[in-house]
């Protein structure tokens, strides 16, 4: 075996040893206790980096189901950058593709990454114009979408009241909408929305002003008012221009 090959071998069986000690015998030349602060190091950070990420997840998981939880993503998973904050979005991709454990809870994977978009958000590289607000204009006439600092959510577990005192035991009969966005100060802030309002957002992302979405919508539920549709939609939407959910989109078409 060449030198090269034979120090490859030694840093797969490192590698192997820190992620799964358990089946993996660290390599010959290396001292047991040395050996072990390497394991511990690296297991503390990855768990604390995951524990933190998902603080509510962490609090209602069991310590022996969270610690083989944490080995099992260490074993299983192979991390594609070396970016901390990004470990997060790793291991959501470990429970939407390699996790297997049919004792978890049925919304862990909703309540992850209800979790990992504050994260996402508060972290990611986008700096949009905000639109000049003027209360003296008519916001129904403006096109407008969702700012890259705002999302759209949809779950079908209410993952935002998920916490020690209230666990799903079911999908809900209808759909949770939730926006999530970073506002002015970098707080990252949710708002629960209706139907109605998620579909007001739908339909000015698609290109529609506030005007031709309110009309479409109050058709669509065939509202005998369609007056109240439309000033419900011109307080909303004059909101989410004051709290910079919203910026200036282009004219469908």
């Amino acid at each position: 075996m060449s030198p090269q090959s034979s120090f490859m071998e030694t840093q797969y069986q490192f590698a192997n040893a820190i992620r799964d000690p358990d089946n993996n015998p660290a390599p010959d030349n290396i001292e047991q206790r040395r050996m072990t602060i390497y394991q511990e190091l690296f297991y503390n950070n990855i768990e604390g980096f995951i524990a933190n990420g998902f603080p509510v997840l962490r609090e209602i998981t069991p310590d022996q189901t969270w610690h083989s939880m944490i080995r099992d993503f260490m074993i299983k998973h192979r991390c594609k950058t070396p970016l901390f904050h990004e470990i997060a979005r790793e291991f959501l991709a470990y429970l939407d593709n390699e996790r297997s454990s049919k004792n978890d809870p049925i919304f862990i994977n909703e309540l992850a990454h209800y979790e990992w978009v504050e994260l996402a958000l508060s972290v990611l590289d986008e700096d949009p114009t905000p639109y000049q607000y003027d209360e003296q204009q008519d916001c129904l006439t403006l096109n407008l979408k969702l700012s890259p600092l705002a999302w759209s959510l949809t779950y079908q577990f209410p993952v935002h009241q998920i916490g020690p005192d209230f666990q799903a035991t079911k999908p809900s009969d209808t759909p949770h909408h939730l926006l999530v966005y970073r506002a002015q100060d970098d707080n990252v802030t949710f708002l629960e929305l209706n139907p109605v309002s998620a579909r007001l957002i739908n339909l000015l992302n698609e290109g529609l002003t506030g005007q031709e979405a309110a009309e479409q919508i109050a058709n669509e539920l065939e509202h005998p008012n369609p007056d109240v549709v439309i000033n419900g939609a011109n307080t909303l939407i004059t909101d989410w221009l004051q709290r910079g959910i919203l910026i200036l989109g282009n004219k469908k078409g």
